[in-house]
């Protein structure tokens, strides 16, 4: 295949990277920044860059690794100028907002095929300069169908695992959002609120994994977070809300000494995290 990357970030760059080293498909990239797809070349991260008017014609995917405002409006610009039968995708963090814009354009071109997809990595870093061909290695994908062509929908999951992926879960977009406002989303709000203590600048000696693990995500790109956060307040919020009630419940029986009480609350903590590695065990076997 002929495919298009829109957006040659760590994701998009990343894409490029893997698909050249794991596939025979050719990858055309495009970015805003001149010198990340300069770098694109240096790190073997697409072909060569995309000529809109004279490549992307004959595209038989588009990837759109861009930010889902961004993605929304790279969509209604090519659309128009993608032959029949040409697969666009985005990988963006809230499906929602994409999927609904995916539908519209359907029903204006429904000669094209669109898909939301999500694949589950990422690292605390942005850029081209730290993208990485392995980064899709044992990774799920979310994928979101809004056209229903079979074939192709085998297409977009083939490429996935052919750069390393796991294995790939189809849900609808609604279900998606619903579920990354508490894994993902919900993590980085957790990770940005814990580093913000005053004690975070003297730990060093004084911390292990503990610290490292739970500060990690900490280090993010504020546009991108800020936008995906508000577009799914309607999830995030309640899973905020929910942590709170709990943290609440933590420290009040320790600010009151209530022994027993905080042994009750750790070991339901403990439970919980049993419950819910079983249940990853558990889908890894289906």
């Amino acid at each position: 295949m002929k495919i298009a990357i829109i957006g040659m970030g760590l994701i998009g760059g990343s894409l490029g990277r893997a698909i050249l080293k794991n596939t025979d498909n050719e990858v055309l990239g495009y970015d805003l920044d001149e010198s990340v797809l300069l770098k694109a070349d240096l790190l073997s991260a697409h072909t060569r860059a995309l000529d809109m008017e004279s490549d992307l014609p004959a595209v038989d995917m588009v990837i759109l690794a861009l930010c889902p405002r961004a993605a929304i409006a790279s969509m209604r610009k090519l659309a128009p100028h993608l032959k029949d039968g040409a697969i666009v995708m985005d990988i963006c963090g809230n499906k929602r907002i994409v999927v609904d814009e995916m539908a519209s354009l359907e029903a204006k071109y429904p000669n094209l095929f669109f898909i939301g997809t999500h694949p589950m990595a990422g690292r605390e870093f942005s850029g081209i300069s730290h993208s990485s061909a392995t980064l899709f290695e044992k990774a799920y994908v979310v994928l979101t169908p809004v056209s229903q062509d079979i074939s192709k929908l085998s297409a977009v999951k083939k490429l996935f695992l052919a750069i390393g992926a796991q294995d790939v879960e189809i849900c609808s977009a609604e279900k998606h959002d619903e579920m990354i406002a508490y894994t993902s989303q919900l993590a980085h709000i957790v990770s940005s609120s814990y580093v913000k203590n005053g004690h975070s600048n003297e730990h060093a000696g004084f911390s292990a994994g503990s610290f490292r693990d739970l500060t990690r995500v900490a280090k993010l790109n504020p546009d991108m977070w800020t936008e995906l956060f508000l577009e799914n307040r309607d999830n995030l919020v309640g899973d905020i809300d929910e942590i709170i009630k709990h943290l609440i419940e933590y420290r009040d029986a320790i600010a009151s000494g209530d022994e027993e009480g905080l042994k009750v609350l750790l070991a339901d903590g403990v439970r919980q995290k049993e419950a819910a590695e079983n249940a990853r065990k558990e889908r890894l076997k289906d």
